[in-house]
């Protein structure tokens, strides 16, 4: 009987390894992750690194299905190629992590691809994807949710030519930011930001296209919101992108050059419910006077809205006149 047992162990075994040789693809199950469980955070944290870290050796993809919820108890690391498609399955925070750490950075090397995954930082982890030093790595169809305070969803460090596509982030607690960048040469197109308090904060010269963000949520966080804050560098390009209902549109807290293109500012009035004399949103707001004469700001073919209430556009285009903005092909509510 006993021989019996270890002759089917056996066979399910090499059964399990073979499928790992012989299939492109492997799942987070065929390392002893299983789904829907909270319980199984700490032991899931340990296999799917397992799985991930099988991944980069062998250059297969890691995948799973949608539907599918693996919870995990801290950062799983990818330091090497990963090739990540995870079928929209989701990866559930239970602490403190950064929940993706990406630290493969090797110079004019491919980093690999992740895509089709969603992270739920679940109101406690410190990021979603932390890219502490990254080289020539594609980011798409990700969704990030559960962004807590003073927390972000998407953190790049160090590295260039990260490409980030159909990303979508959601906010769930004041200061919680969407994407932070403070390398160069980034690429960002098509994300969404909900409910982030700061929808980007960029240092670096970048590139930005078709970035909707929006603040809803009962009016809660408008104090302070950003849609996009410049905090170094430059020059910095954003094209075709919607900022909706943030007290700055742009938050200027360094010398920078600045290019918008096809930009289109909106504000619902009825998330500022509070007393005329205190709505004062800024479209461009520098930090101070220096910072406002030495920066070079270009507003091409765009659309500025403003905030009437009681007939009166209670918004400002700049909080300094005497600033090197210049206005073309615009429209800007007066």
């Amino acid at each position: 009987m006993k021989s019996g047992i270890a002759i089917l162990f056996l066979i399910c075994t090499c059964s399990l390894y073979g499928q790992k040789e012989s299939s492109p693809f492997i799942t987070p199950e065929m390392f002893g992750v299983e789904s829907d469980r909270a319980d199984a955070a700490r032991k899931n944290l340990k296999n799917l690194q397992r799985a991930i870290d099988y991944a980069i050796v062998s250059g297969k993809t890691l995948t799973s299905s949608v539907g599918k919820k693996y919870y995990i108890a801290g950062s799983l690391i990818i330091n090497g190629f990963v090739n990540i498609d995870f079928g929209a399955a989701s990866i559930i925070a239970t602490d403190t992590c950064k929940m993706l750490l990406v630290d493969n950075g090797v110079h004019r090397k491919w980093g690999g691809k992740i895509r089709n995954i969603q992270l739920d930082m679940n109101g406690v982890s410190n990021c979603g994807v932390y890219c502490n030093n990254v080289y020539k790595l594609k980011i798409e169809d990700i969704g990030i949710t559960g962004i807590k305070t003073n927390s972000c969803g998407l953190c790049i460090m160090k590295g260039y030519e990260i490409f980030v596509e159909n990303m979508h982030c959601e906010g769930c607690q004041d200061r919680a930011s969407g994407i932070v960048v403070r390398t160069h040469d980034c690429h960002f197109v098509d994300c969404v930001m909900i409910d982030c308090h700061t929808a980007v904060d960029c240092n670096g010269s970048n590139f930005f296209e078709r970035i909707h963000a929006w603040i809803g949520n009962g009016g809660r966080w408008l104090s302070n919101s950003t849609f996009f804050r410049v905090s170094g560098g430059g020059p910095i390009f954003l094209h075709q992108c919607f900022s909706d209902t943030f007290d700055n549109a742009f938050d200027i807290t360094t010398k920078t050059t600045l290019y918008v293109s096809q930009q289109k500012n909106f504000h619902n009035k009825i998330m500022w419910n509070r007393p005329d004399d205190s709505i004062h949103p800024v479209f461009i707001r520098f930090a101070n006077e220096q910072i406002a004469k030495e920066s070079s700001i270009h507003i091409d073919n765009s659309h500025v809205g403003g905030l009437s209430i009681n007939n009166k556009n209670r918004q400002t285009f700049s909080n300094y006149k005497d600033t090197a903005i210049t206005v073309t092909n615009s429209y800007i509510a007066p």
